[in-house]
């Protein structure tokens, strides 16, 4: 359990970084959406992660599900994103992008 709190509370914060570089305005408010749509998204992909690196006795970050499940996140937070920040939906899929490629990539890392 204490994995998934650190993993929820890197990426509320990695993305809460990426959302306030993009708007550059109302860092509480940046907070606060991180936590509303990582709140939402973060916890549905770490299950079905978990569930099919238990299933299918996955080893390594990853394989198909991680990119898979890493994907429909990317596509889930896009309306979000757009709706909550108040961007064009252009600057959304951007933003929402980044903030899931960087905390990918920091899977690896820890």
């Amino acid at each position: 359990m204490q994995t998934y709190f650190t993993a929820l509370l890197l990426t509320i914060a990695v993305e809460f970084v990426v959302y306030y570089v993009f708007i550059r305005s109302k860092p509480l408010k940046s907070l606060l959406y991180s936590c509303i749509i990582n709140g939402l998204t973060h916890p549905i992909a770490f299950y079905f992660y978990s569930e099919y690196s238990i299933a299918y006795d996955l080893n390594n970050n990853f394989n198909i599900y991680f990119l898979i499940i890493e994907i429909v996140v990317f596509l889930a937070e896009i309306f979000p994103v757009k709706i909550l920040l108040k961007v064009n939906l252009q600057n959304a899929v951007i933003i929402a992008f980044t903030a899931n490629l960087i905390t990918a990539v920091m899977s690896f890392i820890f």
